[in-house]
């Protein structure tokens, strides 16, 4: 049997499929199939599984389907098919997405992305960022999916794609009147309105009567927020509630470290902050986070430099409340950049990440997005309440609500990361000597 009855085979299965005569179909790929083996066409051959991947997906054989575009992807890697291992990879995640398994369906359609733009495939690169945000949406996480929608929308407006660009803007305007009807339930405002309760009487304990008893209640808060999440069935809100997590740890850890080992006060923040990436990275491999979805992005750049620069207002103005004395034994400039990249990882970068690109995300997708920026602001500010002056907490609120509004509006942690970094130097490393 020669090449054209293999190709006859294949057109036909084709055509078959599109009729949605789907076991039909296969019956030729099959055919098909076997005889691109025989020839030792591998092109052919990983095409086929492909198509056929295609077809156990209509045919809801998950299984099947799932080893067809894993033995497409081995051959396309063998071929070094770049176009071919992302359609196998997006064949992947689709399958894992009609299993619900929305997490691992994202990390094969992220590895998608990196083959259509390593071709240069725009038009690929911008399905595949609402297919990612269709899993989001089915998981009721509006504001991840808002952002991957938003940057298909940038690739279909590059690309001039008009009518890409229209059904994605379609898309951006549904999951907002989505967003907009998202209603708080009693049951699960009352939960974070009691977490937050506990978490500030647990820092007015430790700050104004016993550490050791504010730990125990710390240590409390944690064993009951990760039981709650382990047993709450809304993926979203156990989301929300394992993310919380990490703030009762932040203040065991910065409570017995610096007890157990006496060193500067400079370097607890490294310490610390150690863990508190440890929990971040943990946070985002379980939701399936990307990094872009936690505000690693550059944004606009005139605007995040413009948002950097008010650190040096904000540190010079908090310094005028609570007048701390240097966290550095000179002022000099070696002195200054040593301390104020501790202070920007430790304090600018860690805090930031779980605050806003995680914890206010998280709330935001079960509450909304007013809802999530005046809670995430008042867990900020009850974690400053051990710095015994309540016009730093008005003002410390007014800084998070800051950055949480700018967080929702440029989806960045850029600018806000290096604001809030060079506002702890001004505060902590450089007006002390200026004006202490």
């Amino acid at each position: 049997m020669g090449e054209g009855q293999t190709s006859e085979f294949f057109e036909k299965a084709k055509n078959l499929q599109e009729n949605n005569e789907f076991e039909s179909a296969l019956s030729c790929y099959n055919k098909a199939l076997k005889l691109f083996r025989q020839w030792g066409d591998k092109e052919d051959e990983a095409e086929t599984l492909l198509e056929m991947g295609d077809v156990y997906v209509n045919l809801g054989d998950y299984t099947r389907s799932s080893e067809h575009y894993g033995l497409a992807l081995k051959l396309y890697k063998k071929l070094k098919d770049i176009t071919g291992q992302g359609y196998s990879l997006t064949g992947l995640a689709l399958v894992n997405e009609k299993r619900e398994e929305y997490e691992l369906s994202r990390s094969y359609y992220r590895k998608a992305l990196k083959k259509f733009r390593k071709n240069q495939d725009h038009e690929r690169e911008a399905i595949v960022l609402s297919l990612m945000a269709k899993t989001y949406e089915f998981q009721g996480s509006w504001e991840d999916a808002l952002m991957d929608y938003r940057r298909a929308n940038s690739v279909y407006e590059k690309i001039q794609n008009t009518s890409g660009s229209e059904e994605t803007l379609r898309l951006i305007e549904t999951i907002k009147k989505k967003r907009s009807n998202v209603r708080s339930f009693k049951r699960k405002v009352l939960t974070v309105i009691i977490y937050l309760a506990a978490l500030m009487a647990a820092e007015i304990v430790t700050a104004y009567y016993s550490v050791e008893m504010g730990i125990v209640m710390h240590v409390g808060i944690l064993f009951a927020l990760l039981i709650n999440s382990s047993l709450v069935k809304e993926q979203n809100f156990s989301y929300l509630l394992m993310s919380m997590m990490a703030l009762p740890m932040i203040r065991i850890l910065g409570h017995t470290i610096p007890g157990l080992v006496h060193i500067e006060q400079l370097y607890w923040f490294p310490i610390i902050a150690v863990p508190l990436f440890g929990a971040s990275y943990v946070i985002m491999k379980v939701q399936g986070l990307g990094i872009k979805n936690v505000g690693f992005q550059w944004g606009k750049l005139k605007l995040q430099i413009l948002m950097a620069l008010t650190g040096v207002l904000l540190g010079t103005v908090e310094y005028f409340i609570l007048k701390p004395q240097p966290l550095i034994p000179h002022f000099t400039l070696q002195w200054v950049l040593f301390g104020a990249l501790i202070l920007l990882i430790s304090t600018g970068f860690a805090e930031e990440l779980l605050f806003r690109g995680i914890i206010q995300k998280n709330v935001e997708n079960v509450f909304g997005c007013v809802f999530g920026l005046i809670y995430t602001s008042l867990i900020f500010t009850a974690m400053h309440i051990g710095w015994n002056s309540f016009l730093d907490l008005i003002f410390v609120f007014a800084v998070a609500m800051f950055y949480g509004y700018a967080f929702q509006k440029t989806r960045s942690l850029l600018g806000i990361t290096f604001s809030h970094g060079i506002s702890n130097s001004f505060l902590f490393l450089i007006v002390p000597f200026l004006l202490g």
